[in-house]
């Protein structure tokens, strides 16, 4: 089709320049002449326009939020048929844009890797080792996060207030070296200086003019503090806890905040995840509870993905054959899943209760996970469990503390500061950063 229109457009051209260029006046043109004529001002001008949109060199990635497009993406297919197949593996076009994680953490796993067959090996090992954990049931897990929740809360206990980012990457962090590897940290040193160097490294990591710390002697004695000692990227332990630590902490802070701290949260949103914490199963994630709306754990889990989901943007390097040069491409998740057509007026709103009636194209534009043939591994169970379980701990431990949400330095009692319904949450790392937990009868 491309083709055949560009050499219609070739021969009105000719005719255009052949016949018009030799005549001063427009009435003095035959008719065929005439005809080029108008085809050329209201055809052919219009689509160079659009081709000089298309292909006009950006800064920064091409980005794209209909679900339709964000899949062909993600499945390394192009994004329109006139640009060709890539030139590029599916392998290299995702490993590309994660080249900065390797610098920045010494990496070596199935998102940074060009071998096909290591990527395919660590996606397995990957899952073989949520059915490991999984395999020990959900019961056990939920008293040992509710039990980690509680111990380091108990720390807080004579605090007027607490920084709610440390506190959620703290209980978020132990909880994944005790299931993940069974290490029960001696004190909060080792994890606290992961969870602050990952943040450190992953930010400056984005940024093209930062230069990245080659010294990794700090993270390589953190973790041997834990008995997790690496000499090699492929040995290092946060192949496997940094995509666990940071598709959990986010959300699950952005979750709290919406359920356990919004002045208009529903009660019998605590009341499901209670329901939840003391019987943890598959059964009592969907279990819907009665109330104003009807929602189940899975519902509140859903919607924290949606709104909040742990990859902003999937990236990809393209080089397509019908394109002289290569180019970034993201799929915009978090864009994707605020489209007021998809979800509704009030996209930008936690509102579980949506779930209820999710249509296909709800389900077809939800994609926290990423999708195939790269979709996460602990996007099958255990990512919206494990994030469910996390949420029920530390959001009744909060509640039956009264703890609130107050900006960081704001005035003790300006109730200005504290969270209300119309405040949005920056879905960004930083989202949680601003905000502090106050006793309320401080």
């Amino acid at each position: 089709m491309a083709t055949l229109q560009t050499c219609v457009i070739i021969f009105m051209l000719f005719m255009f320049f052949k016949f018009s260029v030799k005549l001063p006046i427009i009435g003095s043109l035959d008719t065929p002449t005439a005809l080029s004529t108008a085809f050329v001002v209201f055809h052919l001008v219009p689509w160079l326009l659009s081709l000089a949109r298309t292909y006009r060199q950006q800064p920064g990635p091409r980005r794209f939020s209909d679900p339709v497009t964000c899949l062909k993406i993600l499945k390394n297919q192009p994004y329109d048929d006139m640009l060709g197949t890539n030139k590029l593996p599916p392998e290299t076009s995702r490993a590309i844009p994660n080249q900065r994680l390797v610098r920045a953490f010494h990496i070596d796993n199935g998102f940074t890797t060009n071998d096909h067959a290591y990527g395919r090996q660590f996606n397995r090992d990957a899952v073989q080792r949520l059915r490991g954990i999984t395999n020990r049931g959900w019961r056990d897990i939920g008293e040992e996060t509710y039990d980690i929740a509680s111990t380091y809360f108990s720390k807080w206990e004579q605090a007027k207030d607490a920084p709610f980012e440390i506190v959620i990457q703290m209980m978020t962090m132990k909880v994944i070296l005790l299931l993940f590897w069974g290490v029960t940290a001696p004190s909060d040193h080792a994890p606290y200086g992961i969870t602050q160097e990952i943040n450190d490294r992953w930010i400056r990591s984005k940024s093209p003019t930062e230069s990245m710390k080659i010294d990794f002697s700090y993270l390589k004695g953190e973790f041997k503090d834990l008995g997790l000692d690496w000499t090699d990227s492929k040995g290092n332990p946060l192949n496997v806890l940094l995509p666990a630590y940071e598709t959990l902490w986010r959300v699950v802070a952005h979750c709290l905040i919406e359920v356990a701290f919004r002045p208009s949260a529903d009660a019998e949103w605590l009341r499901a995840l209670e329901t939840f914490r003391r019987n943890p199963s598959t059964a009592t994630f969907s279990t819907i509870e009665l109330g104003q709306d009807k929602v189940s754990v899975e519902f509140l889990v859903n919607e924290a993905l949606r709104l909040y989901p742990p990859t902003r943007r999937i990236y990809r390097h393209v080089h397509y054959s019908g394109q002289p040069n290569p180019e970034l491409l993201a799929a915009d998740v978090e864009q994707c899943h605020r489209l007021t057509h998809i979800w509704g007026q009030d996209s930008h709103r936690y509102q579980p209760a949506r779930w209820i009636s999710a249509d296909k194209g709800m389900r077809d534009a939800f994609m926290p996970f990423g999708g195939k043939p790269w979709i996460c591994p602990a996007s099958s169970g255990f990512g919206p469990m494990m994030i469910g379980t996390l949420v029920a701990a530390f959001a009744l431990i909060i509640s039956n503390e009264e703890w609130e949400l107050r900006l960081q330095g704001g005035p003790p009692h300006n109730s200005s500061q504290f969270l209300d319904d119309e405040m949005e949450i920056n879905s960004d790392r930083h989202g949680s950063r601003v905000w502090e937990l106050v006793r309320r009868h401080q």
